[in-house]
C-alpha cells in the first residue's frame, strides 16, 4: 500500500514528536565534598542544575557535615522542605540503614523528588510525602513564586497575584498519630520563613527523648526567637555550627538535646 506524501509527512512528524516527548531527562551525578558519594539528579532546567544538582552541597557544607556526624542505623530523618531531594538522598546514601521522610508540598518539586529517588535506587529508604508541615491540619493555599521544580520562596496563605496551589498542611504530631509516619530522631527544617509553625505543630514530638539533633534555617528577623524558645522548652540548646554559610541574616542553626524537656505548662 502506497502512502501519500501528506500521510508520510504526518507519520514522520509524529515519530519526531514521540522521540522528543519520550526523551529521558539529562542526568547529572553530583559529587558530595568530603564524602565518597555522589547523588544523581534528573536535570530539566538551568535552575535545577545550578541551584540543586551543582549548588546544594557546596552551598551548605554544614548540612553535609551534620548528616555525616549524626546519622546512625535505625535513625529516622525528617527532611522538612525537601525540594527535589538533595539532602534526603544524601542521607539515604550515607546511612542505608536509616529511614528518610521527605516532606515537599510544591507539586513540581515533589514530582522531581520522586524521579530522583528512582534514579538513586532509594525507594525503600526514602518516604516522599507531598504535604506541608505546619501548626494546623487543614487545606491551605501556597503562593508560588516560581512554577519550576527546584524553586523556593513560596509562601502559605500570602495575598498575591502570583499563581497559587492548594495543599494539605499537617501538624507533624497528627502525621504520626493518624497515619503512622515514623517519628523523627533527626530533624532538618528549611521552609522559607515557615519554620516556627512547623515546630509548633510538633511540640510533643520535640519533647520525646528519641529526637536528639535539629538543623533549621533561622532568620532572626522573622521568628528566630520563638524557635529558640520552643526548642529550649523541649530540652534543646543551640550549639556551634562553624561551617554554616549565612545568606544575609539567614543561617543554618544547629540544636542538640542537652536535657529532658521541661514539664508541660
Amino acid at each position: 500500500m502506497k502512502l501519500s506524501l501528506s500521510s508520510l509527512k504526518g507519520f514522520l512528524r509524529t515519530r519526531r514528536l514521540k522521540a522528543r516527548l519520550e526523551k529521558p531527562p539529562l542526568t547529572l551525578d553530583a559529587p558530595v565534598p568530603g564524602t565518597a558519594f555522589s547523588v544523581r539528579f534528573g536535570v530539566h532546567t538551568w535552575l535545577e542544575f545550578h541551584n540543586r544538582a551543582q549548588g546544594s552541597y557546596v552551598g551548605e557544607p554544614d548540612l553535609v557535615d551534620w548528616l555525616r556526624e549524626e546519622l546512625r542505623p535505625g535513625d529516622v530523618l525528617w527532611d522538612v522542605g525537601a525540594n527535589v531531594g538533595a539532602y534526603a538522598l544524601l542521607a539515604a546514601k550515607l546511612c542505608p540503614e536509616a529511614t528518610v521522610v521527605a516532606w515537599e508540598p510544591f507539586i513540581p518539586s515533589f514530582a522531581h523528588l520522586w524521579e530522583n529517588i528512582l534514579l538513586n535506587g532509594s525507594v525503600r529508604q526514602v518516604i516522599p510525602l507531598q504535604t506541608g508541615l505546619s501548626d494546623a491540619s487543614v487545606l491551605r493555599t501556597l503562593a508560588v513564586s516560581d512554577p519550576r521544580a527546584g524553586s523556593s520562596l513560596h509562601h502559605l496563605d500570602a495575598r498575591t497575584d502570583e499563581p497559587t496551589q492548594r495543599l494539605l498542611s499537617m501538624r507533624g504530631e497528627d502525621a504520626v498519630a493518624w497515619f503512622g509516619v515514623p517519628a523523627p530522631t533527626l530533624l532538618k527544617v528549611d521552609t522559607d520563613g515557615h519554620e516556627a509553625p512547623v515546630f509548633r505543630g510538633m511540640e510533643t514530638l520535640l519533647r520525646t527523648g528519641a529526637l536528639r539533633s535539629i538543623l533549621v534555617e533561622l532568620d532572626p528577623r522573622e521568628n528566630g526567637k520563638e524557635i529558640v524558645e520552643i526548642l529550649a522548652r523541649a530540652g534543646f540548646r543551640r550549639t556551634e555550627n562553624p561551617r554554616a554559610i549565612p545568606v544575609g541574616d539567614i543561617v543554618n542553626a544547629r540544636f542538640d538535646r542537652v536535657h529532658a524537656a521541661s514539664p508541660s505548662p
